[in-house]
Protein backbone atom coordinates (compact mmCIF):
# COMPACT_ATOMS: atom_id res chain seq x y z
CA UNK A 1 0.00 0.00 0.00
CA UNK A 2 1.19 3.50 -0.80
CA UNK A 3 1.88 5.48 2.38
CA UNK A 4 2.26 9.20 2.88
CA UNK A 5 5.89 10.20 3.07
CA UNK A 6 4.85 13.31 5.00
CA UNK A 7 1.48 14.81 5.79
CA UNK A 8 0.72 18.26 4.45
CA UNK A 9 1.01 20.95 7.08
CA UNK A 10 -1.19 23.60 5.48
CA UNK A 11 -4.27 24.01 3.32
CA UNK A 12 -2.29 24.52 0.12
CA UNK A 13 -0.47 21.24 0.69
CA UNK A 14 -3.69 19.32 1.21
CA UNK A 15 -5.33 20.98 -1.78
CA UNK A 16 -2.39 20.16 -4.04
CA UNK A 17 -2.26 16.51 -2.93
CA UNK A 18 -6.01 15.97 -3.22
CA UNK A 19 -6.20 17.72 -6.59
CA UNK A 20 -3.29 15.71 -7.95
CA UNK A 21 -4.85 12.41 -6.88
CA UNK A 22 -8.21 13.35 -8.37
CA UNK A 23 -6.68 14.43 -11.68
CA UNK A 24 -4.59 11.27 -11.96
CA UNK A 25 -7.62 9.06 -11.34
CA UNK A 26 -9.77 10.85 -13.90
CA UNK A 27 -7.10 11.20 -16.61
CA UNK A 28 -7.81 8.60 -19.34
CA UNK A 29 -4.07 8.41 -20.03
CA UNK A 30 -3.19 7.32 -16.48
CA UNK A 31 -2.02 3.67 -16.23
CA UNK A 32 -4.13 1.43 -14.00
CA UNK A 33 -1.31 1.12 -11.47
CA UNK A 34 -1.01 4.90 -11.18
CA UNK A 35 -4.78 5.21 -10.71
CA UNK A 36 -4.70 2.66 -7.88
CA UNK A 37 -1.89 4.52 -6.11
CA UNK A 38 -3.74 7.81 -6.59
CA UNK A 39 -6.87 6.24 -5.09
CA UNK A 40 -4.94 5.23 -1.98
CA UNK A 41 -3.41 8.69 -1.76
CA UNK A 42 -6.83 10.29 -2.11
CA UNK A 43 -8.17 8.20 0.76
CA UNK A 44 -5.14 8.84 2.98
CA UNK A 45 -5.20 12.61 2.48
CA UNK A 46 -8.96 12.78 3.07
CA UNK A 47 -8.43 10.82 6.30
CA UNK A 48 -5.61 13.13 7.35
CA UNK A 49 -7.68 16.24 6.58
CA UNK A 50 -10.45 14.90 8.81
CA UNK A 51 -8.05 15.29 11.75
CA UNK A 52 -7.62 19.02 11.04
CA UNK A 53 -11.14 20.13 10.05
CA UNK A 54 -10.24 23.73 10.78
CA UNK A 55 -8.44 23.66 7.41
CA UNK A 56 -11.46 22.46 5.45
CA UNK A 57 -12.64 25.78 4.02
CA UNK A 58 -9.14 26.89 3.02
CA UNK A 59 -8.54 23.53 1.36
CA UNK A 60 -11.80 23.74 -0.56
CA UNK A 61 -10.96 27.23 -1.78
CA UNK A 62 -7.52 26.11 -2.98
CA UNK A 63 -8.57 22.93 -4.84
CA UNK A 64 -8.16 22.64 -8.58
CA UNK A 65 -11.55 23.69 -10.06
CA UNK A 66 -11.85 20.34 -11.86
CA UNK A 67 -11.46 18.44 -8.59
CA UNK A 68 -13.44 20.65 -6.26
CA UNK A 69 -17.05 19.47 -6.89
CA UNK A 70 -16.44 15.82 -6.05
CA UNK A 71 -14.00 16.48 -3.23
CA UNK A 72 -16.31 19.03 -1.67
CA UNK A 73 -19.13 16.48 -1.56
CA UNK A 74 -16.94 14.07 0.40
CA UNK A 75 -15.65 16.75 2.76
CA UNK A 76 -19.17 18.10 3.42
CA UNK A 77 -20.45 14.58 4.14
CA UNK A 78 -17.59 14.03 6.57
CA UNK A 79 -18.31 17.37 8.25
CA UNK A 80 -21.93 16.31 8.69
CA UNK A 81 -20.84 12.97 10.13
CA UNK A 82 -18.42 14.65 12.55
CA UNK A 83 -21.11 17.10 13.66
CA UNK A 84 -23.57 14.28 14.29
CA UNK A 85 -20.99 12.35 16.31
CA UNK A 86 -20.10 15.43 18.34
CA UNK A 87 -23.76 16.05 19.16
CA UNK A 88 -24.24 12.65 20.77
CA UNK A 89 -25.13 12.93 24.45
CA UNK A 90 -22.86 10.02 25.27
CA UNK A 91 -20.07 9.49 22.73
CA UNK A 92 -19.40 5.83 22.08
CA UNK A 93 -16.11 4.43 23.28
CA UNK A 94 -13.85 2.89 20.60
CA UNK A 95 -13.41 -0.88 20.78
CA UNK A 96 -10.33 -2.39 22.36
CA UNK A 97 -10.24 -5.29 19.92
CA UNK A 98 -9.77 -5.77 16.19
CA UNK A 99 -12.53 -7.72 14.44
CA UNK A 100 -12.61 -11.34 13.37
CA UNK A 101 -12.24 -10.46 9.70
CA UNK A 102 -10.24 -11.64 6.74
CA UNK A 103 -9.00 -8.99 4.31
CA UNK A 104 -8.75 -10.14 0.70
CA UNK A 105 -8.08 -8.74 -2.75
CA UNK A 106 -11.37 -7.54 -4.23
CA UNK A 107 -12.68 -8.45 -7.65
CA UNK A 108 -11.44 -6.13 -10.39
CA UNK A 109 -13.18 -2.83 -11.14
CA UNK A 110 -14.29 -4.20 -14.51
CA UNK A 111 -15.89 -7.32 -13.02
CA UNK A 112 -17.64 -5.36 -10.29
CA UNK A 113 -18.94 -2.77 -12.74
CA UNK A 114 -20.44 -5.65 -14.69
CA UNK A 115 -22.29 -6.81 -11.56
CA UNK A 116 -23.55 -3.29 -10.81
CA UNK A 117 -24.76 -2.83 -14.38
CA UNK A 118 -26.52 -6.20 -14.36
CA UNK A 119 -28.27 -5.31 -11.10
CA UNK A 120 -29.27 -1.95 -12.57
CA UNK A 121 -30.79 -3.65 -15.61
CA UNK A 122 -32.84 -5.94 -13.35
CA UNK A 123 -34.05 -3.42 -10.78
CA UNK A 124 -33.59 0.09 -12.14
CA UNK A 125 -31.28 1.10 -9.29
CA UNK A 126 -28.43 3.09 -10.88
CA UNK A 127 -25.06 1.34 -10.73
CA UNK A 128 -23.39 4.18 -8.88
CA UNK A 129 -25.57 3.74 -5.79
CA UNK A 130 -24.60 0.09 -5.60
CA UNK A 131 -20.92 0.93 -6.05
CA UNK A 132 -21.12 3.60 -3.33
CA UNK A 133 -22.67 1.16 -0.85
CA UNK A 134 -20.07 -1.48 -1.75
CA UNK A 135 -17.24 1.00 -1.14
CA UNK A 136 -18.67 2.10 2.18
CA UNK A 137 -19.66 -1.31 3.51
CA UNK A 138 -16.67 -3.53 2.76
CA UNK A 139 -14.26 -1.52 0.62
CA UNK A 140 -15.63 -3.32 -2.47
CA UNK A 141 -15.35 -6.74 -0.87
CA UNK A 142 -11.99 -6.52 0.89
CA UNK A 143 -13.66 -7.29 4.22
CA UNK A 144 -14.88 -10.83 4.79
CA UNK A 145 -16.53 -11.30 8.14
CA UNK A 146 -19.54 -10.53 10.30
CA UNK A 147 -20.22 -6.96 11.42
CA UNK A 148 -20.91 -5.99 15.02
CA UNK A 149 -24.61 -5.94 14.08
CA UNK A 150 -24.48 -9.41 12.54
CA UNK A 151 -24.45 -8.35 8.88
CA UNK A 152 -22.67 -10.59 6.39
CA UNK A 153 -21.26 -10.53 2.88
CA UNK A 154 -19.82 -7.85 0.62
CA UNK A 155 -22.99 -5.71 0.81
CA UNK A 156 -23.53 -6.39 4.55
CA UNK A 157 -26.96 -7.96 4.85
CA UNK A 158 -28.58 -9.10 8.05
CA UNK A 159 -29.57 -12.73 7.42
CA UNK A 160 -33.18 -11.93 8.38
CA UNK A 161 -33.35 -9.09 5.84
CA UNK A 162 -31.81 -11.26 3.12
CA UNK A 163 -34.36 -14.01 3.75
CA UNK A 164 -37.22 -11.53 3.29
CA UNK A 165 -36.04 -9.83 0.10
CA UNK A 166 -33.45 -11.75 -1.82
CA UNK A 167 -32.38 -15.01 -3.43
CA UNK A 168 -29.02 -16.67 -3.82
CA UNK A 169 -26.13 -16.34 -1.39
CA UNK A 170 -25.37 -13.03 0.40
CA UNK A 171 -21.69 -14.09 0.59
CA UNK A 172 -21.40 -14.26 -3.23
CA UNK A 173 -20.55 -10.88 -4.73
CA UNK A 174 -22.89 -10.99 -7.72
CA UNK A 175 -25.82 -12.28 -5.65
CA UNK A 176 -25.18 -9.70 -2.94
CA UNK A 177 -25.10 -6.78 -5.38
CA UNK A 178 -28.31 -7.88 -7.09
CA UNK A 179 -29.81 -8.44 -3.64
CA UNK A 180 -28.87 -4.92 -2.56
CA UNK A 181 -30.46 -3.48 -5.69
CA UNK A 182 -33.60 -5.56 -5.09
CA UNK A 183 -33.85 -4.35 -1.51
CA UNK A 184 -33.31 -0.71 -2.53
CA UNK A 185 -36.02 -1.02 -5.17
CA UNK A 186 -38.39 -2.43 -2.55
CA UNK A 187 -37.49 0.45 -0.22
CA UNK A 188 -38.39 3.34 -2.53
CA UNK A 189 -35.62 3.41 -5.12
CA UNK A 190 -34.87 4.62 -7.65
CA UNK A 191 -37.53 7.32 -7.24
CA UNK A 192 -36.54 8.14 -3.65
CA UNK A 193 -32.98 7.03 -3.08
CA UNK A 194 -32.64 8.97 0.17
CA UNK A 195 -35.45 6.87 1.66
CA UNK A 196 -34.05 3.67 0.15
CA UNK A 197 -30.54 4.25 1.51
CA UNK A 198 -31.98 5.17 4.91
CA UNK A 199 -33.87 1.88 4.92
CA UNK A 200 -30.64 0.09 4.03
CA UNK A 201 -28.90 1.72 7.00
CA UNK A 202 -30.97 4.12 9.15
CA UNK A 203 -28.07 6.39 10.01
CA UNK A 204 -28.00 9.96 8.72
CA UNK A 205 -24.21 10.02 8.55
CA UNK A 206 -24.17 6.82 6.51
CA UNK A 207 -26.77 8.23 4.11
CA UNK A 208 -24.73 11.41 3.67
CA UNK A 209 -21.48 9.57 2.92
CA UNK A 210 -23.05 7.05 0.52
CA UNK A 211 -24.90 9.85 -1.25
CA UNK A 212 -21.68 11.82 -1.71
CA UNK A 213 -19.89 8.87 -3.27
CA UNK A 214 -22.88 7.95 -5.44
CA UNK A 215 -23.30 11.47 -6.78
CA UNK A 216 -19.58 11.67 -7.51
CA UNK A 217 -19.72 8.40 -9.46
CA UNK A 218 -22.79 9.58 -11.31
CA UNK A 219 -21.02 12.77 -12.39
CA UNK A 220 -17.47 11.38 -12.83
CA UNK A 221 -17.66 7.61 -13.39
CA UNK A 222 -13.88 7.43 -13.79
CA UNK A 223 -13.56 7.96 -10.04
CA UNK A 224 -14.65 4.38 -9.43
CA UNK A 225 -11.20 3.01 -10.24
CA UNK A 226 -9.77 5.26 -7.53
CA UNK A 227 -12.42 4.43 -4.93
CA UNK A 228 -11.86 0.75 -5.71
CA UNK A 229 -8.32 1.17 -4.31
CA UNK A 230 -9.52 2.39 -0.89
CA UNK A 231 -8.05 0.35 1.96
CA UNK A 232 -9.50 -0.97 5.25
CA UNK A 233 -9.01 1.02 8.47
CA UNK A 234 -10.46 0.21 11.88
CA UNK A 235 -10.61 2.62 14.80
CA UNK A 236 -9.75 1.28 18.26
CA UNK A 237 -8.87 2.58 21.72
CA UNK A 238 -5.21 1.98 20.80
CA UNK A 239 -5.49 4.05 17.62
CA UNK A 240 -6.59 3.51 14.05
CA UNK A 241 -5.27 0.32 12.51
CA UNK A 242 -4.79 -0.43 8.82
CA UNK A 243 -5.91 -3.98 8.09
CA UNK A 244 -3.82 -5.09 5.10
CA UNK A 245 -4.55 -7.79 2.55
CA UNK A 246 -3.78 -11.04 4.34
CA UNK A 247 -5.02 -9.99 7.77
CA UNK A 248 -7.11 -12.90 9.01
CA UNK A 249 -8.46 -13.59 12.49
CA UNK A 250 -11.01 -16.22 13.50
CA UNK A 251 -11.80 -14.32 16.71
CA UNK A 252 -11.35 -10.70 17.87
CA UNK A 253 -7.82 -9.83 18.99
CA UNK A 254 -6.39 -7.15 21.27
CA UNK A 255 -5.69 -4.04 19.21
CA UNK A 256 -2.82 -2.75 21.34
CA UNK A 257 -1.03 -6.09 21.18
CA UNK A 258 -1.49 -6.25 17.41
CA UNK A 259 -0.05 -2.78 16.96
CA UNK A 260 2.90 -3.60 19.21
CA UNK A 261 3.67 -6.61 17.03
CA UNK A 262 2.82 -4.87 13.73
CA UNK A 263 3.80 -1.19 14.08
CA UNK A 264 3.60 -0.68 10.31
CA UNK A 265 -0.18 -1.14 10.57
CA UNK A 266 -0.59 2.00 12.69
CA UNK A 267 -2.54 4.63 10.77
Amino acid sequence: MARLAALPTDADGFAAALSSAHLTITDPASPAAAVAVAGEQLQLHLRALADVPELDEEVLAALDPAARPTLERIIRARQFLQARNAARATPSEPPTELPAWTIVEPESPEVLLGHYREAESITGIPWYWLAAIHVQETRVGRIQGVSSAGAVGPMQFLPTTWAECCTGDPLVTRDAIIGAATYLAQSGGPADMAAAISQYNPNEGYVAVVTAYAENLRDVPELYAGYHAFQVFFGTSAGTVRLPIGYSQAAPIDAAAHLAANPADAA
